[in-house]
């Protein structure tokens, strides 16, 4: 794995003059598909006179390959092979494992207004499996370009988005999750020191207000709505039903109040000292914003799901 201790940039400076260059950019992972196999090497054989061509290199990353239009093997005396002739022997050729992600700009660096951006990344080899939708993560990466999907036209003929244009994905060749930060701290262990001082402030009678007052100490007053938050960030009773079934004791909040009250502030507060929180607003806050949304893959033309706010917030358990 490759690491850098260089300035990352954001998905919104990516330009062309970065192509084919390494690149490190930061964000939130919102969806991951299953483990599929590439071909590094592949075996051709012929279909009229059944010669075979064998280790034929294929590029890196998501980049096609054309098979040859003509049949390069002459002998005297034998018919022409056909135009087209080569088909691929699948159990000759070299395979590696791949998988690809979708990673979307971190919400602190979303202009105001505007919604957050992705970027297709392409992980191959041993950085299969290593994060899952929801994680914060550093990519050190490749930025490249891919020919785009092509459809078909009613005439039979290809309809593509033009000829020359490209789009662009990573070829990643280092994946760190953030655990270090602000809401970065999921794995963190506890010293025994700070075991005695979080005993010694759960015994304390004002333990609630304690919490309440350390809340976004920069906004004077509001010590309601600061303890109403303490007790969402703690959150509720557990409840085990007879059959078993265990429903989480998620506390929701509604603030109303009038503008400049500091209502963002706290949530922004919140956001940045819960582990795993994700902060939404504007064009994000809609129903399929906040829970899941299906997709139609541009590449396998088939449908993906891909998790909302809620969905990321809660670690992307239930969506893969």
């Amino acid at each position: 794995m490759l690491k850098s201790d260089a300035h990352p940039a954001s998905i919104r400076s990516l330009k062309s003059e970065q192509v084919s260059r390494l690149v490190k950019i930061p964000g939130i992972i919102i969806s991951s598909t299953a483990i599929r196999a590439k071909a590094t090497r592949v075996c051709l054989q012929c279909r009229g006179c059944r010669s075979v061509i064998n280790n034929i290199p294929l590029p890196p990353g998501l980049q096609g390959y054309a098979l040859p239009r003509k049949c390069n093997t002459e002998q005297a005396g034998r018919v022409k092979c056909p135009v087209d002739p080569y088909f691929i022997v699948p159990d000759r050729c070299v395979c590696v494992d791949f998988q690809t992600l979708r990673l979307q700009e971190a919400p602190d660096a979303v202009p105001h207004g505007e919604i957050p951006r992705h970027l297709q990344l392409y992980c191959d080899r041993y950085l299969c499996d290593r994060v899952v939708p929801g994680n914060r993560v550093t990519i050190m990466g490749i930025y490249s370009i891919k020919k785009g999907a092509q459809t078909k036209a009613k005439g039979g003929r290809e309809k593509g988005a033009g000829v020359g244009i490209r789009s662009s994905y990573l070829r990643v060749v280092g994946i760190q999750v953030d655990t270090e930060g602000a809401g970065r701290g999921t794995t963190g262990s506890v010293t025994p020191q700070e075991e005695e001082e979080l005993r010694a402030l759960a015994a304390s009678p004002d333990v609630y207000h304690a919490l309440a007052r350390s809340l976004a100490p920069s906004i004077y007053g509001s010590d309601d709505l600061k303890k109403a938050i303490v007790c969402l960030l703690f959150g509720g009773s557990r409840k085990r039903l007879p059959d078993g079934l265990t429903l989480r004791g998620d506390i929701n909040l509604l603030m109303l109040g009038d503008p400049g009250t500091a209502k963002s502030q706290l949530l922004k507060f919140v956001e940045r000292c819960s582990p795993i929180g994700v902060y939404t607003s504007g064009k994000g806050s809609s129903a399929a914003g906040l829970t899941a949304s299906v997709l139609r893959d541009p590449n396998t033309r088939g449908f993906v799901m891909e998790g909302g706010a809620m969905v990321l917030a809660d670690g992307g358990r239930g969506l893969h």
